[in-house]
């Protein structure tokens, strides 16, 4: 009659049968197969977050070419109005050019918060790390 234990190690002796050295063998194997696998999640994910970064400065970059010939179109005619209102005109030219920064600055600090770092950590392999080492523990 067979026992359980021929069905689930086909070709194999079960653990109980094995000598120590053999299974602190099969234990350093299984190990190092998890290391090399946790590796390539590592890479594959950084390799992804490494992909959004580069596209998000694509995008920042193509917004600034666009918008900057708009703005600047904007900001002659903001200056034009000013000076039509009754301003002068190089007073109307220091206001435009004022208005100019705040929006380069609004536009760069949403363009730093695209590229933070934790936006790029590879967050699927940290969790799994951790559940990796949390069984780890109960096993041993």
């Amino acid at each position: 009659m067979a026992s359980i234990h021929d069905s689930r190690y086909a070709g194999e002796r079960p653990p109980e049968a094995k000598p120590v050295s053999e299974l602190f063998s099969d234990a350093i194997q299984q190990f190092t197969r998890l290391v090399r696998n946790e590796v390539a999640l590592a890479r594959t994910e950084i390799s992804d977050k490494a992909k959004q970064g580069l596209r998000g400065g694509a995008m920042i970059g193509a917004a600034a070419l666009v918008g900057l010939a708009a703005l600047v179109i904007l900001m002659l005619a903001l200056s034009a109005f000013l000076t039509e209102m009754g301003l002068a005109a190089s007073l109307s030219h220091l206001i435009t050019a004022v208005i100019g920064f705040v929006i380069a600055g609004v536009l760069v600090m949403v363009g730093i918060n695209r590229l933070k770092a934790d936006a790029l950590l590879p967050n699927r392999t940290i969790n799994q790390l951790q559940r990796d080492a949390a069984t780890l523990k109960e096993h041993l």
